[in-house]
């Protein structure tokens, strides 16, 4: 029983010191909303079309499409009832200044160290937020094939992976964004995910 109570412990532990992603997602889409089991494509825009790192992104964003129900077009583009396009990239990083305050110890009355009450001052310490963003908007197909842009979704998730490495951040983006899709209409919600390391 002692081991089963220290194997909980050990693994609860490990899952609090898991990296997490600090999201927050706004979601906006046609009424009724593009339903599942239609085919779609995820459509390159600009430079995008030879960049590698937009097909390793792209091919992340139609797993997550697939698994909420969408179909994988063929042969794509020209056929699909929804385009999927995407837009991604960093934020400037920013430093924040915190205060934990100092060990509490003494009696009440004491001053303790140069004058602080009950202890040492409190003790100054900072972090670097990388700030990551991830754009995804889905159109009517057999619109854009006719040169408009009938907008049938667009999620939008801005966080903060604690690392400045999009790549890494990615999986967590589109975890957030995809989290009980479609999700709220025309609002912004704080979501929490786990950075798969």
């Amino acid at each position: 029983m002692k081991r089963l109570a220290l194997s909980l412990l050990m693994v609860g532990a490990l899952a609090a010191c898991q990296p997490q992603l600090q999201a927050e997602v706004t979601r906006f889409y046609s009424v009724p909303p593009v339903t599942p089991g239609r085919t779609f494509a995820v459509a390159p825009e600009g430079p995008q079309a030879s960049d590698l790192e937009f097909q390793h992104y792209a091919a992340q964003i139609g797993a997550a499409l697939q698994s909420k129900g969408f179909l994988l077009a063929a042969p794509g583009p020209d056929r699909a009832d929804v385009i999927a396009v995407l837009h991604y990239g960093t934020y400037a990083s920013r430093t924040e200044v915190y205060s934990d305050p100092g060990p509490a110890w003494g009696h009440p009355g004491w001053w303790g160290w140069r004058g602080y009450p009950y202890g040492y001052p409190p003790q100054i310490n900072s972090t670097t937020i990388y700030p990551e963003y991830l754009d995804v908007a889905l159109f009517d197909g057999a619109a854009w094939r006719a040169g408009e842009r009938k907008a049938l979704f667009q999620g939008r998730v801005v966080g903060d992976s604690g690392v400045r490495d999009l790549n890494a951040a990615m999986p967590s983006l589109i975890k957030a964004l995809f989290q009980e899709f479609p999700g709220a209409n025309g609002q912004t919600v704080h979501v929490t995910v786990p950075i798969d390391g």
